[in-house]
Order: structure tokens, then C-alpha cells, then sequence
């Protein structure tokens, strides 16, 4: 004598509270997450023209491997921001800075930030 079994059938899977779940997990992350502005440093290109390579800087800050050099003399960060002050004082309107060597793009900024933080040198940035 043979007996059937009853089949069984499968309840289909309900997506609603997987989709539920996805989404209180997509507003939880988006709330708790913080946007953050990062800061900005203003770096704007001269008009090119024949009066403007004419006009000679004058300071000369060089920025390398080394550290900085002021109008020649090799000092640390804040003896140049010193020596900047100094030869502002000395009625210095204008400054060059000229980036050498393998100098990264951050100690570029920090230096650009500094001068026109401590300074009110008119300050160009040279390759």
C-alpha cells in the first residue's frame, strides 16, 4: 500500500520588511553622518600681461626641501614669518613664493595660509 504525503507548499517570501529595514538602515546612516565644508584657500590666477612681469616682487620666499629661504636667507617657518613681518614693516608690499623640490601640496597651502594670515603681503605663488 502506498501512501501520498500531503505536498507542501511555500508561503512566498514577503520583500516588505527586508525593503522596511533597508530603508530605517539608509536614514539612519544619512542622519548620523556629518557633512563637513572643508576650508578653502584662495589661489587666483593674474591677468597676463607685459606690465605684469615687469613688476619685480619685493620679497622672495622660496619653499624646498630645506625649509624656507626669505630673500635669500635659509630659516625655519616661523623665522621667516618674522623676517615677512620685518621687511613689511620696511614698507615690503608684494612677495613671490617660489615652490622647489619635492614639496607637497599641503605644506604649499600651510605656507600660503600663514603668510596671508600673519602678513598683508600682496603674495603670488611661482613654479
Amino acid at each position: 500500500m502506498h501512501i501520498d504525503m500531503p505536498i507542501r507548499r511555500r508561503r512566498p517570501l514577503s520583500l516588505t520588511s527586508l525593503i522596511d529595514v533597508i530603508f530605517l538602515l539608509l536614514l539612519f546612516f544619512m542622519l548620523s553622518s556629518t557633512f563637513v565644508r572643508f576650508a578653502e584657500v584662495e589661489i587666483a590666477g593674474g591677468v597676463a600681461s607685459r606690465t605684469a612681469g615687469s613688476q619685480t616682487p619685493d620679497v622672495l620666499i622660496r619653499l624646498d626641501d630645506d625649509g624656507w629661504q626669505v630673500n635669500g636667507l635659509s630659516l625655519d617657518a616661523d623665522m621667516a614669518v618674522t623676517e615677512l613681518k620685518r621687511l613689511e614693516e620696511q614698507d615690503a608690499s608684494s612677495a613671490v613664493l617660489l615652490v622647489r623640490g619635492e614639496v607637497s601640496s599641503q605644506e604649499l597651502v600651510s605656507a600660503v595660509e600663514r603668510i596671508r594670515r600673519e602678513t598683508s603681503l600682496s603674495l603670488s605663488v611661482a613654479r
